[in-house]
């Protein structure tokens, strides 16, 4: 992909990041068979392919991210399928997490939107409050009717029963069965151990 950013701009390290990885891209469309958001919307623009052709724009022209830019790269899913059908070797991760940072420097959300996502970066982080938000969704799953749009369907997505504390969900060593020949560290990760 041929790119046009000023000498100026690409004196900023993650600008001739961008740029690389820009320059990378051949349009083959390859992606797009690969890409969760593209196959389920059909939407150019949910599409790897599309959403470098958005962030090139955005980061050329040294413009805040739109609404609409915003969008289509919060539909990523950041599964990089995409990656691993590209011929060129896009590394379309390091370019979408740029977009993302510019995103959250330049693009005010809506209220709700900020609102949300705060609520989200304080509970799903920590298993104790993450158990206590889903109590308190299934306390409120018969009042759901009362709730519209992301909410609503948030509050539809919480399990119909929570499972109780796993004992293996602890820091801990378990000792190898046989010889032991390696040793292996398991990342649990946030949310997995309350679900």
């Amino acid at each position: 992909m041929q790119t046009s950013f000023t000498l100026a701009q690409l004196a900023d390290p993650d600008i001739a990041e961008a740029d690389k990885i820009l320059r990378a891209c051949v349009h083959c469309g390859f992606c797009t068979a690969t890409c969760p958001t593209y196959v389920l919307l059909g939407d150019e623009l949910d599409s790897p392919r599309g959403r470098i052709y958005l962030i090139k724009d955005m980061l050329e022209n040294d413009r805040p991210a739109s609404a609409e830019v915003a969008l289509h790269i919060d539909r990523c899913l950041s599964c990089l399928a995409c990656m691993t059908t590209c011929p060129s070797s896009v590394h379309y991760m390091h370019l979408v997490d740029h977009a993302r940072a510019h995103i959250e420097e330049t693009y005010q959300r809506p209220f709700l939107d900020r609102t949300v996502r705060a609520l989200l970066a304080a509970i799903l982080p920590y298993p104790r409050r993450f158990r206590l938000a889903l109590v308190a969704a299934w306390l409120a799953k018969p009042f759901q009717f009362l709730l519209t749009g992301r909410l609503r369907a948030m509050l539809q997505m919480a399990p119909a029963s929570l499972p109780g504390p796993s004992p293996v969900d602890r820091p801990q060593v378990f000792p190898a069965e046989g010889p032991r020949r390696k040793r292996v560290a398991r990342l649990t990760g946030c949310a997995q151990p309350v679900l």
